[in-house]
């Protein structure tokens, strides 16, 4: 249904490849949530999984899908009930499970963080470390994380046992949300901190110095492991996500690993060959040929001397495209030479814009 769609988009995003570029976790758990969104959109499936949770879905519950494939990345470090719970938690609001499945909850992650930064083409080329001012939520210095005044502590929650979660019934489902009295944390402080109100968590400004690689590409995202905010009571910390955007530059265009740059050659350079000079990223200049006959529009490549390639090796190729300067004054002595060269032309060749007409790219 909706519901079920809206938490698997949600979740597909998040942990899809393209976000997560060398991730193999994130991989793995993409593929284990399209089979978690798979067996809750088939009525069979999802029947099996109400009886006998991912078991009915991964096993065939005895034979009910007669030993059939069930999920991708189950079995690769990847927690299939934890799946279902996210999907769960997302559609209902609460940390969802299935029912039955017992045990202390999974402590709280901290929230990710995402900022976004630009860069010069210059610095996406050489690679640049940038330092990173944002505010985030922290783990509280003088309770350590316990949200416990000194000399005080904590206490198991009546309600839920110390597990943060009750059991509720909804419609078919038997479901597992989070407690009401703890708010999931399993356990309620007694004296709270007074700096951070019995939270365990303050926030305050950070500063990080973030690495971006040679041959970043624009729109590329960089997630740094841990640096997102602090989990609750010393949980695992979120992961901080950099989106970088590539400022446009004046003389080249970027293709991949490629670059492109315009060069300017006189009409005796592009008719009779020669050579010409144009800029690279890297900053030294290089010469390049100009074979005779050379046409306006023309593509020359010059091997490595494009964008690094991310994370691998070598370098694209800087694309020379020539364009013919055709001069707007005359001196006599090159009006009266040009002339001659015109009556020297085949009269076919003059029909036909003849070596000109190419060289200005007349049709």
């Amino acid at each position: 249904d909706a519901e079920i769609k809206s938490a698997y988009r949600k979740l597909a995003m998040k942990h899809h490849p393209d976000r997560n570029p060398g991730n193999k976790e994130s991989e793995v758990k993409f593929r284990t949530i399209n089979g978690a969104y798979e067996a809750l959109s088939d009525p069979k499936k999802r029947k099996l999984y109400d009886q006998y949770g991912e078991a009915g879905v991964n096993q065939g519950a005895g034979g009910g899908f007669g030993g059939g494939r069930g999920f991708e990345g189950f079995g690769q470090g990847v927690d299939v009930n934890e799946v279902f719970g996210d999907l769960f938690e997302n559609m209902f609001g609460g940390h969802g499970g299935h029912g039955g499945q017992g045990g202390r909850r999974r402590a709280a992650r901290g929230n990710d963080l995402k900022y976004e930064t630009t860069v010069s083409l210059e610095d996406a080329f050489k690679g640049v470390q940038l330092p990173l001012h944002f505010q985030r939520v922290e783990s509280c210095g003088t309770c350590r994380g316990s949200g416990a005044k000194a000399g005080s502590g904590v206490k198991r929650c009546t309600q839920c046992r110390g597990s943060g979660r009750v059991q509720v019934s909804q419609g078919f489902f038997a479901m597992s949300q989070t407690c009401p009295q703890c708010g999931g944390e399993g356990q309620i402080v007694e004296n709270p901190c007074k700096d951070c109100r019995g939270q365990g968590r303050v926030r305050k400004e950070a500063e990080l110095k973030v690495k971006i690689p040679p041959g970043i590409y624009h729109g590329a995202t960089l997630r740094i492991s841990g640096e997102g905010e602090a989990g609750p009571r010393g949980a695992q910390a979120g992961d901080l996500y950099l989106e970088v955007h590539i400022k446009p530059d004046p003389r080249f265009e970027r293709h991949e690993d490629d670059l492109s740059v315009g060069a300017s050659v006189d009409i005796a350079t592009a008719a009779l060959g020669g050579t010409t000079t144009v800029p690279t990223i890297d900053g030294e200049p290089v010469t390049v040929k100009i074979t005779h006959g050379t046409q306006a529009g023309a593509t020359l490549r010059v091997r490595e001397k494009g964008m690094p390639k991310l994370h691998g090796r070598g370098r694209g190729d800087l694309l020379v495209h020539i364009k013919v300067e055709v001069p707007r004054d005359l001196t006599a002595k090159q009006t009266e030479l040009l002339e001659e060269f015109r009556k020297t032309l085949h009269d076919d060749q003059a029909k036909n814009g003849g070596v000109f007409g190419r060289i200005f790219g007349k049709d």
